[in-house]
């Protein structure tokens, strides 16, 4: 149920917002990288608000960190994973403990991530024009599946790849990946 005020007009909404990158956090990358699912998990709130409401001038504001962080911020991410994070897990771990296994499944699943959000990409160029997505319905279905699908990946990495980077890596893996996540973005590395 939608709250009223005596008006009749609604009171607005906090929108959500994908906070900034603090460089300090490549200091303990795997805090960053976790702090980086909150930001998907606030990506995912935007794009649910986007389909409640994909017009007007908070569909426009909403859509551009959007698409900002699909093409760029999630590609980052998706590389700290795959050319940093995942192949000193595999060097560290146990043969047969099941970490090669798991780090498979979610290289496929990063795959099919890729792919969804591209699907998302056209109508997100529109709204942030100020225009309506050309189909509003296949819009919110692709939006309802990259959204269900990123919250499920998101809370299997942080039950199960996030504490086992804490007690595989060294802390000069550590700071290795900190200096190539912060270098991929462009950014100086604070230590």
């Amino acid at each position: 149920m939608i709250a009223v005020a005596a008006s009749g007009v609604r009171p607005a909404v906090p929108v959500p917002v994908i906070d900034p990158i603090d460089p300090k956090q490549f200091l303990e990358p795997i805090d960053f990288l976790l702090a980086d699912h909150y930001r998907q998990r606030t990506l995912c709130q935007l794009l649910d608000r986007l389909t409640q409401e994909p017009s007007g001038a908070e569909a426009r504001a909403l859509a551009e960190p959007v698409r900002i962080y699909l093409r760029r911020d999630m590609v980052w991410h998706i590389a700290d994973e795959e050319i940093q994070l995942f192949p000193r897990m595999r060097e560290r771990a146990v043969p047969g403990d099941g970490t090669a296994d798991m780090l498979y499944l979610l290289e496929r699943e990063h795959t099919g991530d890729q792919s969804l959000a591209h699907t998302l990409l056209e109508a997100l160029d529109c709204l942030a024009l100020g225009l309506a997505p050309v189909e509003p319905a296949v819009f919110a279905v692709r939006v309802a599946t990259f959204t269900e699908t990123q919250r499920r990946h998101l809370a299997w990495e942080n039950a199960m790849v996030i504490p086992l980077a804490r007690r595989l890596l060294t802390q000069a893996d550590k700071v290795d990946l900190g200096r190539k996540m912060a270098l991929r973005r462009a950014l100086a590395y604070p230590g």
